[in-house]
């Protein structure tokens, strides 16, 4: 994933003035016309700073982008409203940052050039990033719950030193943490394949929750829902629940009271832990709803004894 800071070789405290230092050495340095031997990786750096400086000279991106990392900024956040706003997405338009942040187009002109040395390359469009590659990445409802480390291996076609595509390795590791949600996306920035004036794409992955992973266990948002298997005589009786988590507890929990086929029990703070981007901290709740299993078969001197237990009993709506 980015790291602005890395790429504009500052730390994540430094000040307005020391970005503005930091790009205005490094895109002069990483220039694609100064670099004609090597133009393909110089122009892959300079719209990686470019994109950098775009983010870090913006206080609302920064702030988003220090909060939230690279997909809160790509992504956007969700506001007290719960809609999300913010989402950035770079623009490759590494020239025109660099023509913006001089006032010019020929910021070598107080080294007393007429024009601009390097004005036909920038008179051509830079190189164009690939289309994201998407991957489906499932995860167990006790591995959302838990948070887990999932590593893959990725072979993509890279230049080596004398410039020539080779086939080249790399484990990613990607960190889920607890309480992500289906549909939660884990960027790799340009770790795609690398081509002839072309930036890699980026390597996304795509949270997805696996099926029947955890049996009697569902999520509905922030919520566990849980459904307890019960036989008939401990509905209309009072029992004593046994509720197993997904991080290996066992919560007891007294139910003295009747149940019926659509009662629900609720226990605050056992469900799904929220993330920064719920807003809050803590866990949602879990809800306890009940299969009630009924006899297969009652002889006759059952059956009345029932009916007469029940007759005159209150029944529920």
């Amino acid at each position: 994933m980015a790291d602005y800071y890395e790429i504009l070789q500052v730390q994540k405290n430094s000040s307005d003035a020391e970005i503005k230092k930091a790009y205005r050495k490094l895109a002069m340095k990483w220039h694609p016309d100064k670099n004609p031997e090597n133009a393909e990786v110089a122009a892959t750096k300079f719209q990686e700073i470019g994109e950098a400086y775009d983010v870090l000279s913006d206080l609302e991106k920064r702030a988003i982008y220090d909060q939230y990392g690279y997909e809160g900024l790509r992504d956007g956040v969700a506001n007290e409203n719960g809609e999300t706003t913010g989402a950035y997405s770079y623009k490759h338009n590494a020239q025109e940052i660099f023509e913006n942040f001089f006032g010019t187009k020929n910021p070598f002109a107080t080294f007393g050039f007429e024009t601009a040395p390097f004005a036909s390359k920038l008179n051509k469009p830079g190189p164009v990033k690939g289309k994201p590659a998407i991957f489906d990445l499932e995860c167990t409802l006790k591995e959302l719950y838990n948070g887990c480390s999932k590593k893959f291996n990725i072979t993509r076609k890279r230049y080596d030193s004398e410039g020539v595509l080779q086939d080249s390795s790399k484990t990613l590791v990607i960190s889920i943490k607890p309480g992500w949600k289906k549909g939660t996306k884990v960027s790799f920035v340009n770790e795609g394949d690398e081509a002839p004036n072309t930036i890699p794409s980026d390597l996304v992955f795509v949270i997805q929750e696996k099926a029947n992973s955890d049996p009697g266990y569902i999520r509905d948002g922030n919520n566990l829902i849980y459904t307890h298997k019960i036989s008939l005589s401990d509905a209309v009786t009072d029992c004593s629940l046994q509720i197993p988590t997904l991080d290996q507890r066992i919560i007891s929990l007294a139910c003295p009271e009747v149940v019926s086929p659509f009662y629900e029990k609720c226990i605050p703070g056992e469900g799904m832990p929220l993330t920064k981007k719920d807003g809050s901290k803590g866990k949602g709740d879990l809800i306890i709803r009940f299969h009630i299993l009924f006899p297969k078969y009652l002889n006759g001197s059952k059956r009345i004894k029932i009916k007469e237990l029940l007759a005159n009993e209150e029944l529920q709506n």
